[in-house]
């Protein structure tokens, strides 16, 4: 306990600083933290005797990241294709006598998606002129809300979402986290920017803290999952009292994704 409030009282604002400070020092940021949940993610999957591709796990995931970046440029989809034929290629030459070939190519593909569309999102979200606050609205109702669900659930939790593959979730705790992410988007609208090109009030942040709070525990139970199956309990030991660089990302990769449509939304409503 004290290794994970030691840990959130160093990072996060560090994280703050580099969110709004942007351009280049958060793609960068962003960037690194993601190749490091890719290398996270070959790591576990190893343990199960797949062979996944590093280096097609890491150019996926700067593919989607670069694609965010620079999205007047066109080269997503002929990247993508580039890269699979690469990687089709390089299973069947290096790798096709192995056990499992078909799943780690498989693996290896999923697995650069997977993280390279969470982090093009993030990256999307504060590319906007108003992302900052966006971005900094979903990450304080992501921690707040899972902060309310740990302590709920470690004190009164005593129901069972989901044991066999998470055992500390609890009915309790969920409950916790969709009360917590009503009343902390309400407060985040409540204290919006009005010179912003979005107003948003107490209501509409209300309803993004209540929808955040609601799906991005799917997120957590993803990579819970995979934990499971590989048979260990941290992605990474980087963050005491957190686990790694995966465990911590989980959620944020939904809440950006889910924040992005929010606001998208939001603005086909104004026109």
């Amino acid at each position: 306990m004290k290794a994970r409030i030691l840990s959130a009282i160093l990072i996060i604002p560090l994280v703050i600083i580099v969110l709004i400070l942007g351009d280049w020092l958060f793609v960068l940021s962003l960037s690194a933290l993601v190749l490091l949940a890719g290398f996270e993610y070959r790591r576990m999957l190893q343990r199960k005797g797949y062979l996944i591709s590093l280096p097609m796990v890491w150019l996926l995931i700067l593919l989607w990241i670069a694609a965010a970046y620079w999205p007047g440029i066109r080269f997503l989809e002929p990247g993508l294709a580039l890269l699979i034929l690469v990687g089709t290629g390089r299973q069947l030459a290096f790798n096709s006598a192995t056990a499992a070939p078909t799943a780690s190519w498989a693996l290896t593909l999923a697995g650069g998606l997977y993280l390279g569309v969470g982090g093009s999102f993030l990256l999307r979200l504060r590319a906007h002129p108003d992302g900052c606050w966006w971005l900094l609205m979903a990450l304080i109702i992501v921690w707040g809300a899972d902060t309310g669900a740990y302590l709920v659930g470690r004190r009164w939790g005593r129901h069972k979402m989901a044991p066999e593959i998470s055992p500390g979730k609890s009915w309790e705790g969920y409950g916790a986290e969709i009360i917590s992410g009503l009343l902390i988007g309400g407060m985040c609208g409540l204290c919006w920017p009005a010179t912003l090109q979005l107003r948003l009030t107490p209501l509409l942040g209300g309803v993004l803290g209540g929808l955040l709070a609601l799906v991005t525990p799917l997120g957590d139970f993803f990579v819970s999952m995979i934990k499971r199956e590989v048979g260990v309990k941290d992605t990474g030991s980087l963050i005491p009292g957190h686990g790694g660089m995966f465990d911590r990302l989980d959620s944020v990769f939904w809440a950006g994704i889910l924040t992005w449509f929010f606001r998208e939304l939001l603005l086909i409503s104004l026109k």
